[in-house]
């Protein structure tokens, strides 16, 4: 399931606290409780494409692009002098002149997903 709207969650992201266990594995602060975490998993496949899991609510239920994995994703850019953005049209993300990834969270290539370009920090 595809975010409504993606700039919302990734202001969201922007304020979650992030720790990265591995290449693959962050840890994200949960905003509803003070004690709970969620831990996102990613994967990188040659072509672009990002699968992105998360144990919140939105994303068991199948949505994809939750603000843990906006966050998560992030941090894992910004160790690499990187920004990102999250876009809901692959053209509005070609627009940017920017590398771009395509983020799903299953399996199939058939589920929607939303764009990421990637630029230099500032």
């Amino acid at each position: 399931m595809k975010p409504r709207n993606i700039k919302i969650l990734q202001r969201r992201g922007k304020d979650l606290q992030a720790n990265i266990l591995n290449a693959h594995t962050i840890i994200v602060a949960s905003t509803t409780g003070s004690s709970a975490n969620h831990v996102v998993t990613v994967e990188y496949e040659p072509d672009g494409v990002i699968r992105a899991r998360c144990t919140c609510a939105w994303a068991i239920n199948g949505g994809i692009a939750c603000s843990h994995v906006i966050a998560a994703l992030e941090k894992l850019a910004e160790t690499k002098g990187r920004t990102l953005s999250f876009w809901d049209e692959r053209s509005d993300a070609e627009r940017q002149k920017h590398r771009i990834f395509y983020l799903t969270g299953g399996r199939r290539q058939t589920e929607p997903g939303v764009w990421i370009t990637s630029r230099q920090a500032a």
